[in-house]
């Protein structure tokens, strides 16, 4: 009977420690909801992807448990950055990530940077294009180009604010040509691309899925793409370096961030779970769709894509003279 009762007090406790503490004691990850926090409102390229991201993943069961998308909108990613990073060790919340994961930080706006995070995965990448209104004067790049070498400073260009990717853009398109812009920030690219529709500014530039219905209805002529090849969804529309001009732009990327020191057996679940989901026909389609480019990158790769980026932002926004001085 004492052997009985002791047998019977082991399986209790054992029971109790598996809820209360459960990878440990043999529950596997995950098991309850994650929370993929988004940087951005509703609507929003990281928020649209987000969703996709836990519709495919309930579709395929890549998870036992499904992902809930919550966006944290504000101070330029600065909020989400935060909030993620402050659920430090857990597991159960992601962060998407952009170039403002980098930019933000490095510009002072956020107390934590990307390597308080874990990388889990990058997902795509999404590049610019310049455009004009479809009533501009400037029919090509080098049109445009050389009237700015000649006038200095009257030509303008709109983006979202000062040190985000587009102004940043515009100053390699400086430094690689010799001319000088008038850049003009707004609270958002899509706020520039109002006022280039408004004939309020000369030229914008903007990602493809936000542009190409523009193109279709004839409101903006393109002058080129910043990529070092043509896109493969755009094969007619030339880039400006086949067109003379010897720039590049940064683009923007589309990852997945968890907060920094979660266990390594979850970190592993769910950079296997989004390998996964790359190798999905919807993942495909989805790219095909939204006009990106497919660029998944495990969390080893992404991990050097960002140390490789943050350090290449850095020297481009000390040349610009954005970044603050270090206290």
């Amino acid at each position: 009977m004492k052997v009985f009762y002791k047998s019977s007090l082991l399986m209790v406790l054992a029971v109790v420690l598996s809820v209360c503490f459960g990878t440990a004691y043999g529950a596997p990850f995950p098991t309850k909801p994650i929370t993929f926090v988004v940087p951005s409102g509703p609507g929003s390229g990281i928020d649209i992807a987000a969703r996709f991201v836990a519709e495919i993943f309930d579709k395929y069961k890549l998870l036992p448990q499904p992902i809930v998308v919550e966006d944290k909108p504000g101070g330029s990613h600065a909020v989400a950055l935060a909030y993620t990073a402050g659920k430090k060790k857990d597991p159960y919340f992601i962060l998407g990530s952009t170039a403002s994961t980098l930019f933000t930080p490095l510009l002072g706006n956020s107390p934590v940077n990307y390597q308080d995070f874990t990388c889990i995965a990058n997902l795509s990448l999404d590049d610019f294009i310049l455009m004009v209104n479809a009533g501009s004067r400037y029919k090509s790049i080098k049109e445009l180009v050389d009237y700015a070498k000649a006038h200095p400073e009257t030509v303008t260009i709109g983006g979202s604010m000062v040190g985000g990717p587009e102004s940043v853009n515009t100053y390699r398109l400086e430094k690689g040509t010799g001319i000088k812009l008038k850049y003009v920030g707004f609270g958002s690219g899509g706020d520039a691309i109002a006022a280039l529709l408004g004939g309020h500014i000369d030229m914008a530039s903007g990602n493809p899925t936000e542009i190409m219905e523009l193109v279709k209805s004839n409101k903006v002529r393109i002058l080129g793409i910043l990529t070092e090849k043509r896109l493969s969804f755009l094969p007619d529309i030339p880039t400006i370096k086949e067109q003379g001009v010897n720039v590049v732009g940064l683009g923007m990327w589309r990852g997945v961030l968890a907060p920094g020191g979660i266990p390594e057996d979850a970190r592993k679940v769910l950079e296997e779970a989004f390998s996964k989901f790359s190798k999905t026909p919807e993942y495909k389609k989805f790219h095909e769709d939204n006009m990106l480019t497919q660029a998944y990158l495990n969390s080893a790769d992404f991990r050097k894509f960002l140390d490789q980026k943050n350090q290449e932002f850095s020297v481009i926004l000390k040349d610009m003279g954005l970044l603050k001085p270090k206290k």
